[in-house]
């Protein structure tokens, strides 16, 4: 069964005159799938990403594991959210590629490269590792490759569902 371009044109035609609530939308499917991802990336091989605990530790460092994690997921799908509006209000609108479905698409992959490269340039060495008391070193080189990857691919996996959801169609469509 494939899906067509008619069937895709109610929801953008939805986002584009719901332009925050499709926003706010994108942003939670987006930070969910991203982040049931991120656990799974343990299971191929990788290092497993658990930016719930990563947030938790920052804000609660003195709780229980079980806290860390409830407190660093709010933070952490609120962190979604908002990057996700800011996405919408600020960074999509300023990219001239035409709103269709692959440049969308082309926009959130962006979006999620920029958030990697923040990830791994400045959250991850200045932030969450020192958190937990480590010290990864220029762009978390010390975490080593797969962390990287995985933090690139992570992020991929937000931009791509966030440009897919926050879809808005042209102004002619």
């Amino acid at each position: 069964m494939s899906f067509s371009a008619e069937q895709s044109s109610w929801w953008r035609t939805w986002a584009t005159h719901h332009r925050v609530a499709a926003a706010v939308l994108a942003g939670l499917v987006a930070t969910h799938l991203a982040t049931v991802f991120g656990f799974w990336l343990g299971g191929v091989g990788m290092m497993r990403l658990d930016w719930n605990t990563s947030q938790g530790w920052v804000f609660i460092p003195f709780g229980t594991p079980l806290q860390k994690f409830l407190v660093g997921g709010l933070s952490h799908y609120v962190d979604g959210v908002v990057f996700a509006v800011l996405f919408a209000c600020a960074l999509h609108p300023a990219l001239r590629w035409g709103n269709t479905v692959r440049g969308n698409l082309a926009k959130g992959l962006l979006f999620g490269t920029l958030l990697a490269c923040v990830g791994i340039s400045f959250m991850t060495p200045f932030v969450f590792a020192p958190a937990r008391g480590l010290h990864p070193g220029f762009l978390s080189w010390g975490f080593g490759w797969k962390y990287m990857t995985g933090v690139f691919l992570w992020h991929w996996v937000y931009g791509a569902h966030l440009g897919l959801i926050y879809s808005p169609a042209e102004a002619a469509e």
